[in-house]
């Protein structure tokens, strides 16, 4: 038996296995009498059946992964979709001796994938990888319809229920099943805190996001930011998305997005209308770069903003003038986007030393619909909710590539990014996970599997996200996925990335085995248990305190705002952000112990890290919704070194935005990587920041630009910015201060 074959018929044991077991815990919950009470002998048929779909589903799962897992044979690929076509017809077939658990739609649906497999000639990974997203969207859409039937009427998560049975059927987030993970405790929990995060500043700019009941899941989704130094004084500025108010009567109230202009020492001036970037729109997020390479940095912003709306949008592209103002250059660019953008980054997809545009897009919907929205559904029997994402239509992502002057043509089938999936996205993370030196992107998507598309270096992508490890969770589910980074968390110098959820599910972290296959660590790395009772959005992974690991910051939130009044589900609308530092093997939740601005409770969405003070340490910025932002100073007290880098190139993309800096010092190698875009809808400090510890002696640094190309820079001075020039013939570094 060949490696690779060893190794997928290893992982097709680890799989059944897996999906063996949850089929098992379900039917123990129901032996153990933890649903609602039924007739026996029609309680006992239901748990026959509710274990028999999801055996199928989990089986049909598991054949399509290992039809896309690299290494596997052509005839592999072949059994493995014709496995998954006949799992999969069983599936969607008339139950015989019960009222079937699917709707007929979702079972013609089932049945037309298993004939498309049935006559699938892929005989390759990469090409079967092309039309298993759909096909799992669906078996993603059947789990959760069983297991909801399962939920309903029960007092832990992933309870819905329809307050009007004869409405269409519509499903709220992905949400786990069973109780909370166990908390495991470990010697390190107890240790103190070096870091302590406090209010450094107060701004009075408050963001929106639709009417206080929150009808519609337009609703739910405002609230980007970006830090960046529009004015290259070597400040950081901020810059806060909103979306508009509602009337009691639904009615639209513009507001204007917001630009402070960092005076230093924690004061910062609105600037926003002098600026030109007080945009009024429907607001979601934001990501910066140097679009035309003229050596500014230039802003996009993502809208909802459907076919036919009248005024601002859809999607803003601002080009940064150089004297302070920005001017709207969308239409001349060509990147304008209708429908409901969410997450964005720019990225040189294609290692031509230009800067191209990826933007997810979330659900189609309309301005009639929010008008409209009624909250029919029930939480957990408590709240009545909004509807969708499940059942709602979605969009598919946009891809636009750079073509040079100033303009953009949108490529998306061209490269290989197309979304046939039409997923629910939010969080895009341009990272290269593989270390091949072109960059890859990875698209968190709520309720549905995440993508990863991995970059072949000609311009093409192919998407990898099932065979990877990372389009579900360690438990076989998609999850809400909201937000996203990456970062080398356990110092083998390969990217790993995070994933924040909906309320009362893990947030989970994919640890990267070998470049190319990741697995889901939550449990083993710490964060399962501390972020089961949140709702998660922005996140990031950087050295809080300045030791050398990646902690991790997490920004919380509800989307539904009368979840108070139920106390009995243990739930908040406003909840207080996390922060989890690194003990070299797993984390630990600090939170309670890291000064009085983490225990500020707000509905928090998007997030920003970056150091707003030059003091060498980062910071935190968090936009609320319904609420000014949060401005987190860090103030930590450790004593520890640091290190920072900005790269700049002479030419087009001159800030460098996908470069992977890595630093040696003391013998240990860290790695970070220059992104546009990201966590939740915004946009971190485009310099990279390294933890010494107590390491006061040189530092050697090595940067790659997309593409693979390489400089060196020996010897340079710690506890300082250096801004390191990427020219032909590199010379000294020059120091920032």
């Amino acid at each position: 038996m060949g490696q690779n074959e060893g190794r997928v018929d290893a992982n097709v044991d680890r799989a059944i296995r897996r999906g063996r077991r949850i089929v098992a815990a379900v039917v123990a919950m129901l032996a153990v009498g933890l649903l609602a009470p039924a007739p026996h002998a029609r309680q006992a048929v239901d748990a026959k059946e509710r274990a028999r779909l999801l055996e199928l589903q989990r089986a049909a799962v598991t054949q399509l992964q290992n039809a896309t897992r690299p290494g596997a044979t052509s005839d592999q690929v072949r059994d493995s979709l014709l496995d998954a076509s006949k799992q999969i017809q069983a599936l969607a077939a008339d139950p015989q001796n019960a009222k079937s658990m699917l709707p007929d739609s979702l079972r013609i649906d089932l049945r037309r994938a298993a004939g498309d497999l049935a006559s699938q000639t892929a005989a390759d990974p990469q090409r079967a990888a092309t039309t298993t997203g759909p096909i799992l969207a669906l078996l993603e859409q059947a789990r959760s319809q069983i297991e909801g039937e399962v939920a309903l009427g029960l007092t832990f998560q992933g309870s819905y229920s329809q307050s009007k049975p004869k409405e269409q059927a519509y499903g709220g987030h992905a949400s786990a099943m069973g109780p909370a993970p166990a908390n495991t405790p470990s010697p390190d929990d107890g240790a103190p805190v070096p870091v302590t995060f406090e209010e450094g500043a107060h701004l009075p700019a408050k963001t929106y996001c639709g009417g206080p009941t929150k009808d519609h899941i337009l609703e739910s989704a405002c609230g980007g930011v970006a830090l960046f130094d529009y004015d290259g004084d070597g400040l950081l500025d901020i810059y806060l998305v909103t979306g508009a108010g509602l009337t009691a009567t639904r009615d639209r109230v513009p507001h204007h997005n917001t630009l402070y202009h960092n005076l230093g020492g924690w004061k910062f001036e609105d600037v926003s209308k002098k600026a030109g970037v007080d945009l009024a729109a429907w607001g979601s997020g934001a990501c910066v770069g140097d679009f035309d390479g003229d050596g500014r940095l230039d802003l996009y912003v993502t809208t909802f903003a459907p076919e036919g709306t009248p005024g601002p949008g859809p999607n803003v592209l601002f080009r940064n003038r150089g004297d302070g103002t920005f001017e709207d250059v969308t239409a001349r660019a060509g990147v304008g986007a209708a429908g409901w953008s969410t997450g964005c980054t720019f990225f040189d997809a294609d290692g031509d030393g230009d800067l191209d545009l990826y933007v997810a897009r979330y659900v189609n919907t309309t301005w009639d619909s929010l008008a409209h929205a009624e909250r029919s559904l029930i939480w957990r029997n408590g709240p009545h909710i909004m509807v969708g994402p499940a059942g709602l239509p979605g969009e598919s992502d946009l891809f636009f590539e750079n073509v040079g002057n100033g303009k953009f043509v949108e490529a998306t089938d061209a490269h290989g990014l197309t979304d046939s999936s039409k997923a629910y996205g939010f969080g895009v993370v341009a990272t290269d996970y593989d270390d091949d030196g072109f960059v890859d992107l990875f698209v968190a998507n709520d309720s549905n599997p995440n993508l990863l598309y991995h970059n072949l270096g000609n311009g093409k992508f192919e998407s990898v996200g099932l065979a990877a490890g990372v389009a579900l969770n360690g438990d076989a589910r998609a999850q809400a996925g909201m937000g996203a980074d990456a970062g080398d968390y356990d110092g083998d110098s390969r990217m790993d990335l995070v994933l924040t959820t909906f309320a009362h599910d893990r947030y989970s972290i994919y640890h990267n085995l070998d470049g190319s296959h990741f697995e889901d660590a939550s449990v083993s790395a710490g964060i399962a248990a501390p972020t089961f009772d949140r709702m998660g959005w922005g996140t990031a992974f950087f050295d809080a305190d300045l030791d050398g690991k990646l902690d991790l910051f997490f920004a919380n939130g509800h989307i539904f705002a009368d979840i108070d009044k139920f106390p009995q589900l243990g739930e908040t609308y406003r909840q207080k952000n996390q922060l989890l530092l690194n003990t070299g093997t797993r984390f630990r939740d600090v939170s309670e112990r890291a000064g009085p601005g983490l225990q500020i409770a707000r509905v928090g969405r998007g997030m920003a890290v970056g150091d707003l003070d030059n003091d060498g340490d980062l910071d935190v910025v968090i936009n609320n919704i319904d609420d000014p932002p949060t401005l987190l100073e860090n103030r930590q007290s450790t004593g520890h070194h640091w290190i920072a880098i900005e790269p700049r190139s002479t030419a087009g993309n001159r800030f460098a935005i996908g470069a992977r800096v890595a630093i040696t010092a003391a013998g240990q190698k860290q790695i970070r990587e220059i992104r546009s875009g990201g966590s939740f809808l915004s946009q971190n400090d485009l310099r990279a920041y390294f933890g010494l510890g107590d390491y006061a002696g040189p530092v050697d640094v090595e940067i790659r630009m997309p593409g693979g190309r390489n400089w060196q820079f020996k010897q340079l001075q710690g506890n300082r910015l250096h801004t390191l020039t990427l020219s032909d013939t590199a010379g000294p570094a020059k120091a920032g201060r």
